[in-house]
């Protein structure tokens, strides 16, 4: 009797899956083949993930909980939560490549303080002092005595909270005073940088150390998570930071193995049976990283038509992310009957044109500065005479 998978004159059709899978892994690309802007869509996935963050915040908005997004009964968590864990792997990539070509902890510091600050300085001044007084309960004159306004703009620059609340303004919406709840993940992905830097210096990118460095890293990933609170209402900083890790650190291990890590949708159907199977366990956010960090870069390596070329000259990602929460609120503190599909396009609609002039006039030009600001400061170091 033949084996029912094996044909009688020997043929075994489980071989020629097993070659199909070699051959399309033979030909798929490896990260290290697309971290060039040119030949990836990274840029379409943080447009795509800062427009489901503005989504899903127009439920969280308008109903004063996230509990009112209908997917989140299905995947545990918010649309917006979701898309933050892929910015968070993707910006470990990412970054960890730029400090791995910067010419040092100087240069790298000054490229990441380049890209947060100057367009959050504009966001928080310009909500703080020009919407603000508009959308205030308070007189004018009230409004800008009030140490409130100035415990906000100085709170929120230093990262400190993004729950800071202006003085009257919000407090009739269902999400009361909070003014732009996206900023409060800026201070985690700040503290992942610095970590980043730490070990950066220490020999992270070191081809000596690199099997070390990546098994030292993996052991992190894997285990840092593994003893949060089930409920992530519980979370403080501590608690969130070890969450942040595994996504951030995620993807930073994936660049460090960039050259034989191997970028195939063949892959992600096992993947996502890990993540379905770890769902409910301590190794739950490990799993979630693996499929969507995973499947984050295999829609990274697509064309996307015409959006590649738009997001590779126009990054308005940050810009989407953190102007949408203030246009949301000021929609809804306006017309608090808006439902949240006609509040997502409308503010979609007046933020994107923000975002744009964010990266043409501030976060572009600002970028451009980086040599200019870390020649200064290596300058500086050096012209510093040493004691002893």
């Amino acid at each position: 009797m033949q084996c029912a998978s094996r044909r009688a004159d020997g043929f075994n059709p489980a071989h020629l899956g097993i070659m199909n899978i070699r051959a399309l892994l033979a030909n798929s690309p490896r990260l290290a083949d697309i971290l060039s802007p040119q030949r990836n869509s990274f840029g379409v996935l943080r447009f795509a993930m800062a427009t489901l963050v503005l989504v899903s915040h127009s439920y969280l908005y308008s109903a004063g909980t996230s509990a009112a997004e209908p997917l989140q009964p299905w995947l545990g968590r918010s649309l917006g939560e979701c898309a933050v864990r892929v910015f968070f792997i993707l910006s470990g990539v990412m970054v960890a490549q730029s400090f791995d070509r910067s010419r040092g902890i100087v240069d790298f510091t000054v490229a990441r303080a380049l890209r947060i600050f100057p367009a959050l300085i504009v966001c928080v001044l310009a909500v703080a002092f020009v919407v603000g007084p508009f959308v205030s309960a308070l007189p004018a004159s009230e409004y800008f005595r009030s140490p409130e306004l100035y415990s906000y703009a100085a709170k929120t620059l230093m990262l400190a909270t993004g729950s800071a609340p202006l003085p009257g303004v919000f407090e009739t919406n269902a999400y009361a005073t909070y003014v732009n709840s996206s900023l409060w993940t800026l201070k985690y992905e700040v503290a992942c940088y610095l970590g980043l830097g730490i070990l950066g210096a220490a020999g992270l990118f070191d081809q000596k150390l690199r099997w070390f460095a990546v098994a030292g890293l993996a052991v992190v990933v894997a285990t840092v998570s593994l003893s949060l609170p089930a409920n992530p209402d519980d979370y403080g900083f501590t608690q969130n930071l070890r969450y942040f890790i595994v996504y951030f650190y995620g993807g930073v291990l994936a660049y460090l193995l960039r050259s034989y890590l191997v970028v195939a949708g063949v892959a992600l159907l096992p993947l996502f049976l890990i993540f379905v199977a770890s769902v409910r366990t301590p190794f739950a956010e490990v799993g979630a990283m693996l499929f969507l960090g995973y499947g984050a870069l295999w829609a990274g390596t697509k064309m996307w038509g015409p959006l590649r070329g738009l997001c590779n000259r126009t990054d308005a990602s940050f810009g989407i992310y953190i102007f949408a929460g203030p246009v949301q609120q000021t929609l809804l503190w306006l017309f608090p009957s808006i439902s949240p599909v006609v509040l997502t396009l409308a503010a979609f609609a007046i933020v994107l044109p923000m975002a744009i002039a964010s990266w043409r006039i501030v976060e572009k030009p600002s970028l451009r500065l980086r040599p200019v600001v870390t020649n200064s400061l290596t300058m500086r170091r050096r012209s510093v005479p040493v004691s002893g």
